[in-house]
């Protein structure tokens, strides 16, 4: 055994007075007396009883000296020399499977109690940190050595709704590996999915256990394609119950519209269940599929949707050959209305040779003058297209080889413009222009030649420049699982989370809604991890060393010096009494 303090030992020179005062005699004064054999009666019995009393105050001098020894070493600091000194990282995993209540209590309780009871025993006489992991690695408190500090922040810890993360395993593994031999990181988990690639550094407690559990894994509510006010509702659920269970699925429209579907669901052992709905008389706003059963975890029951109102891309046509541009509209506008035709205004409008004076244009065979381009040449034939930009949303679902360019002539774009297709010599065969505010997508070829109106590329190009020009080439989806990042330009609101460069993180599950192309679009976040709602255990396996835990060496001392006194303050008032 080692101490942390020994200069408190001194105390115990504490016992060389209180065994002085023991055996310290007091001599009586002689008085004389008239009738010495009434007190010699007196002797006679005190005499009898002399040997039990000098037993009694051994036994109170030996108790008094116990609590001063006691206090001694407590004050000292004991610490049994085979105890690991290092410093400790208590990591708690706050990820949504620590919800789940094992044995009717909540794993994240039995994490923090675990915590709360290495957290006592530190003692002051070595330090730890305390940090939660889930969607990333977050430190609650610094190294310290006081207890309090420690427990205050483990009083702050809730589970997330964020799964646990690469990044966050990453960020622990580091810390591992840069802190080498003069740090002990503990992970407190319930050691189910989602911990693969964790650093055999890292000792694992494991708490809680398996549970059945089910819960929706996969969600979407889009309109159909046959239009109207018709959509479908997609869903898939993961169970882990060891016997065929049923349960019941609601899709409710919480804008006012009450329950719009109500589907009975059998989960079978080792299957997943899934399907399609048709839902009538939809209607754009916030929606919400629960699944009604009674297991483990109730945070993968409830998954939040966004259908947003349809409104498809305008297009205004301004050519000659109006009537197979018309019909590639009308073709997009009869399935699933992603485009549609208007005589004027309009967000698009496609031209063939001339510049329009207003809007985002889409032009083709361009000609004369413009301030898209700078001059126009002779045509020229083309042998090879070369792509420039070959992630960029108009081209990317384009096969360039397959598209022969007929009429396309020699041209020089406006300065400043992005080209996306050239000629083997050069040419550029595809470019976006920025002039001013006003943006236009050309196509150096004539649609009227070599039957490109009949080319499956004719449809796909016109779309592909609509909802780029439009900006809606990445449509919302009704909902995105926790822990998702959004790039997609927007301005986010109804949200707590903080939007940066990057976008917005989808840290909590519930309805966001954003403002995009002049559209309010709403969307959900929910968990949607099947690691996260199997509960099977199949996470790291407990490895973590001994550990120190509960009340320290000091505490227990203290309690015993108390409970001596005590005993030694009943026997001092029985020798008074006596």
């Amino acid at each position: 055994m080692s101490f942390s303090s020994p200069a408190f030992l001194w105390i115990l020179a504490a016992l060389a007075p209180l065994v002085a005062i023991y055996f310290l005699k007091i001599r009586p004064r002689r008085l004389p007396v008239n009738a010495f054999f009434l007190w010699n009666q007196i002797f006679e019995e005190r005499r009898a009883s002399s040997l039990f009393q000098r037993l009694r105050d051994l036994i109170s001098l030996l108790l008094l000296a116990l609590v001063i020894a006691a206090l001694a070493i407590a004050a000292a600091g004991p610490r049994f020399s085979q105890d690991d000194k290092r410093d400790l990282l208590i990591v708690i995993d706050v990820s949504p499977s620590m919800r789940a209540k094992v044995g009717g209590r909540e794993t994240i309780q039995q994490a923090k109690n675990r915590a709360r009871e290495i957290i006592r025993a530190l003692n002051g006489t070595r330090r730890a940190a305390l940090a939660t992991s889930s969607g990333e690695l977050r430190f609650l408190c610094h190294l310290s050595s006081a207890p309090k500090d420690l427990l205050d922040a483990l009083a702050r810890v809730e589970v997330s709704d964020m799964p646990v993360t690469s990044a966050a395993i990453r960020s622990l593994n580091a810390f591992s590996a840069s802190s080498g031999s003069g740090h002990r990181v503990l992970l407190l988990t319930d050691g189910h999915g989602g911990w693969e690639g964790l650093s055999p550094g890292i000792e694992v407690i494991r708490l809680g256990g398996t549970a059945p559990n089910a819960g929706l894994v996969a969600a979407d509510i889009t309109w159909a394609e046959s239009g109207g006010r018709n959509a479908r509702f997609y869903y898939r659920i993961v169970s882990t119950f060891p016997k065929e269970t049923y349960a019941e699925l609601e899709l409710r429209n919480e804008d006012g519209g009450g329950l719009a579907r109500l589907v009975p669901v059998v989960l079978r052992p080792g299957e997943e269940a899934s399907a399609t709905l048709d839902v009538e008389n939809a209607s754009a706003g916030r929606w919400t599929a629960i699944l009604k059963i009674e297991d483990a975890l109730a945070t993968d029951n409830q998954v939040s949707l966004g259908l947003a109102e349809r409104r498809p891309v305008a297009i205004r046509l301004d050519t000659r050959d109006a009537y197979f541009f018309g019909r590639c509209v009308d073709a997009f506008a009869q399935t699933g209305g992603l485009l549609t035709r208007v005589e004027s205004g309009g967000d698009i409008a496609i031209a063939q040779g001339t510049t329009p004076a207003d809007g985002k244009l889409l032009i083709f065979a361009p000609d004369g003058e413009s301030p898209f381009w700078k001059s126009v040449g002779e045509p020229l034939e083309i042998l090879a297209v070369e792509s420039k930009v070959k992630d960029h949303p108009l081209v990317r679902s384009l096969d360039l080889d397959a598209l022969r360019f007929e009429g396309a002539r020699k041209i020089e774009p406006a300065a400043g413009s992005l080209i996306l297709a050239n000629s083997e010599s050069g040419v550029p065969l595809i470019w976006k222009s920025q002039v001013g505010n006003r943006t236009a997508v050309v196509v150096n070829l004539d649609p009227t030649r070599g039957d490109f109106f009949l080319s499956p590329w004719f449809p796909a190009l016109v779309h592909g420049a609509a909802v780029h020009l439009a900006d809606r080439e990445n449509p919302m989806l009704a909902v995105y699982p926790t822990g998702t990042r959004l790039s997609i330009p927007g301005k986010f609101s109804d949200t707590k989370e903080k939007v940066t460069r990057d976008g917005l993180l989808i840290e909590r599950r519930g309805i966001y809604q954003m403002e995009h192309a002049g559209m309010n679009i709403p969307f959900g976040g929910a968990l949607l991890e099947p690691a996260e709602t199997r509960l099977d255990g199949g996470g790291p396996l407990a490895n973590a060393r001994a550990v120190a835990q509960g009340q320290p060496v000091s505490f227990w001392l203290i309690v015993v010096a108390i409970l001596v006194l005590t005993a030694e303050s009943l026997l001092y008032h029985r020798r008074k009494a006596g």
